[in-house]
């Protein structure tokens, strides 16, 4: 008998968690519906904590476990045409593992295929990967698969991370400049000394000391980021610390305005995609909020789905979340009134993407000119530094 904790929700819309003991996923999902649940996320409770298996949850998958953005879109809009064509599920998962696609994808798409032979949902297969997919993706398939419009779900899903794709896209392109002038802002400070000593120093090393020196440099210099990057990402496992940098990002001057216009836009396009799949709007908003990539707007916008289920309509309860402006607010009202939520959701993703879209481009000019200058004073006080010590030397040699 095995473990499985489950997320559920009950015929009068309250969701309830547990575990249940059970001896396959399929056994486990199939006494819950019977109990009148309906299922939203079931995971096999972890196998026995060894350190090699902590190592591995904590550590391993959080860092590279994950799979590219533009992989999974490629997938999604792949199988939805394939479904879409009459291909049996099974046979369009095995074909698509066959393809050129990420490895780690690729693994789990046969083993996702493995698990619908031996008789389990696809749902349930996908939740067997909440570190690969996440909680939108997998709530709506379990909604596609469970009314019958699978295709048009997967079809949804895929929309929803192209468009997450090409605003990512944007964000690269915008911060393209300032990173290539951070990267040289770097790279010039060990550069210069060692072109220096190679070119116009007396007695010094020979080329080919220096040019390890330069490498090796460099190599501690990278070693040194990955190690920030390692352990920031580590550090964000803490829900104290998310909630933190969440509230110091939104409140940057400039930067953080933008920042949460962008992260709006992403909890607007994912609650239109989770509504209109047929998801509940109380659940909806719940996976939604997490799609901000940032907890202290989620845990702004979470309670309202508790409003909704007391009763509230959508626009009071997003009022009293105080993130959104009274103009998208409005917006949504008239979106309640015409029973278009989904739609008038597309709309506040799109005002506030075109929004965001601008005030970035704003900021990616004025960050690159910022560090330009920088860069250049820097240099420039490089280059005082060398010729004042050049002659320093010089006059300290001809004496008086």
């Amino acid at each position: 008998m095995a473990t499985f904790r489950y997320v559920a929700q009950t015929t009068d819309g309250r969701e309830v968690r547990g575990t249940i003991e059970a001896k396959s996923r399929l056994e486990a999902s199939d006494t819950l519906r019977r109990q009148g649940y309906w299922l939203l996320e079931l995971y096999a409770e972890p196998e026995a904590r060894t350190p090699l298996n902590q190592a591995n949850q904590k550590v391993v998958r959080p860092l590279f476990g994950g799979v590219p953005l533009k992989a999974q879109a490629i997938f999604f809009r792949q199988l939805s045409a394939m479904i879409g064509a009459g291909v049996p599920l099974y046979q369009a998962l095995d074909t698509l593992s066959n393809q050129r696609v990420h490895p780690r994808l690729r693994r789990t798409l046969q083993e996702i295929r493995t698990s619908l032979l031996a008789g389990e949902r696809l749902s349930d297969a996908f939740d067997r990967y909440p570190h690969i997919f996440s909680p939108i993706v997998r709530s709506m398939i379990r909604v596609g698969e469970t009314g019958g419009a699978l295709e048009e779900v997967l079809r949804r899903i895929a929309k929803y991370m192209e468009d997450e794709l090409e605003l990512r896209r944007l964000l690269s392109r915008v911060t393209f400049y300032p990173k290539m002038v951070l990267f040289f802002a770097i790279l010039i400070p060990g550069l210069i000394p060692a072109l220096v000593t190679m070119v116009g120093g007396q007695g010094g090393q020979p080329v080919g000391a220096v040019l390890a020196n330069i490498v090796w440099t460099y190599a501690r210099l990278l070693g040194f980021v990955f190690l920030v990057w390692a352990s920031f990402k580590l550090a964000m496992q803490s829900q104290t610390l998310r909630y933190g940098w969440g509230v110091f990002l939104v409140s940057l001057p400039w930067i953080g305005f933008t920042y949460r216009q962008l992260a709006l836009a992403r909890f607007a396009r994912a609650l239109s995609a989770l509504y209109e799949a047929g998801l509940p709007l109380s659940q909806a908003i719940r996976y939604a909020a997490d799609a901000c990539a940032n907890d202290y707007l989620t845990q702004r916008l979470k309670p309202t789905a508790d409003q909704l289920e007391a009763g509230r309509g959508i626009a009071e309860s997003l009022r009293q979340s105080g993130v959104l402006p009274p103009m998208v607010l409005d917006m949504v009202a008239t979106g309640e009134n015409t029973g278009a939520i989904g739609q008038m959701m597309e709309k506040v993703a799109e005002y506030y993407e075109e929004e965001g879209k601008l005030r970035s481009i704003q900021a990616g000019y004025v960050l690159g000119v910022v560090l330009f200058l920088g860069v250049a004073i820097y240099v420039a006080i490089i280059i005082v530094q060398f010729y004042a010590g050049y002659f320093s030397g010089i006059m300290g040699e001809a004496g008086p």
